[in-house]
């Protein structure tokens, strides 16, 4: 009798559901063991086998014993942890992933063509976005325009994800920047989701947002080891992918009373649109003076954020702890204006970030003169 009281007591606790916080920490537990245990492997076998990321002098000063594979860290962590937190739509969205990852790979060995390489992110968005069906689907008021045309919501959408995945891209320039960032945004969509009441895809913000922690780890500065394509690519798309589906969730209404910090729909919209204004506002910036100097938008320089930074005087933690300070003001800000316009939040944000460029970039003159 005892060991059937037993036996029935084990069968109970096995169908039962953990509470969602004990989910939550094991998704973060379990990414950041993988991604630390991979990266250290990969650390190990790219110094053995020799394979480094090459310095161009250009944006590129480190020395020529690093590797830019720590993606490959990302990717393992996050695959496994989230597996217990996918759903039938998801899986597309893994897919897309797939295929950045191993464009990724080839890239941060052998420097894919970027022709090539755009190619293989506008067929993980269309992927996302036409069979995952995750895309924007209304622009909440922006210039008069609320819900959107089927057509006119997939273009929008792979364009938009496609750049995104770009500008992310960029943000793996100095140590710890783009993991910090990457840290940033998914705790934030965890939080969120969390709070609509969307285990899933709270579990799978956790899990990414583990799987980084563990590279951030070995990408500190001084980096022993770069993200790489190989993870900014697969970030930049779900990142983008995460805040679209937060997005139409609570435009859903879903669980929206929960969410008493935030008013509306054009709220969330100017709060989710905070949270990746930072990088977007920099690759526009960043266009803009090459188009001037005559270059390529795509030319490779030091005019990112986080080189005026470097060149005013800040190490790389000082550069990586002041962009993301700013990139929280910037939500902090969207928060307090939600109830105006998206626009004039956008106008806002603008003006604020065109304030801080301005700081940095006569900070900037005034140590190189010296």
């Amino acid at each position: 009798m005892q060991i059937a009281a037993t036996q029935a007591t084990f069968a109970h606790c096995m169908t039962t559901p953990l509470p969602p916080y004990l989910l939550y920490l094991t998704a973060v537990i379990i990414s950041v063991v993988i991604s630390l245990y991979a990266v250290r492997k990969i650390i190990f076998i790219t110094r053995s086998r020799k394979i480094f990321d090459i310095p161009d002098n250009v944006r590129k000063f480190h020395g020529d014993q690093i590797a830019s594979l720590g993606g490959i860290g990302i990717f393992a962590g996050y695959m496994v942890a989230s597996a217990f937190f996918m759903y039938l739509e998801w899986y597309y969205v893994v897919a897309a992933s797939v295929i950045l990852f191993f464009t990724g790979v080839y890239d941060d060995i052998m420097n894919m063509r970027p022709s090539k390489k755009l190619i293989a992110q506008m067929v993980a968005a269309a992927i996302t976005v036409l069979l995952a069906d995750i895309r924007i689907t209304s622009l909440y008021g922006i210039g008069g325009i609320w819900e959107l045309p089927y057509y006119t919501s997939v273009i929008l959408t792979i364009i938009g994800s496609t750049f995104f995945i770009n500008v992310f891209n960029f943000m793996d320039g100095i140590d710890g920047l783009a993991c910090s960032l990457g840290i940033l945004y998914t705790g934030v969509t965890a939080a969120l989701f969390a709070i609509l009441g969307d285990q899933n895809m709270a579990g799978i913000s956790l899990s990414l947002l583990g799987a980084t922690a563990g590279l951030l780890y070995y990408n500190i500065a001084p980096a022993r080891i770069y993200m790489g394509d190989t993870g900014s690519m697969v970030l930049g798309l779900t990142i983008f992918t995460l805040c679209t589906a937060l997005l139409n969730l609570y435009g859903s209404g879903q669980n929206t009373h929960n969410v008493t910090f935030i008013h509306s729909s054009q709220g969330m919209m100017s709060i989710i649109a905070s949270l990746i204004f930072l990088p977007v506002f920099d690759a526009l910036r960043v266009f803009v003076l090459r188009l001037k100097k005559g270059t390529s938008p795509l030319m490779a320089d030091r005019t990112h954020i986080h080189y005026y930074l470097l060149d005013a005087g800040f190490s790389h933690t000082a550069a990586v702890t002041i962009i993301v300070a700013v990139n929280i003001l910037l939500v902090a800000l969207a928060w307090l204006t939600q109830d105006m316009s998206p626009l004039l939040t956008f106008v806002i944000l603008a003006m604020t970030m065109a304030t801080f460029m301005l700081l940095v970039t006569k900070k900037r003159a005034s140590t190189l003169r010296n």
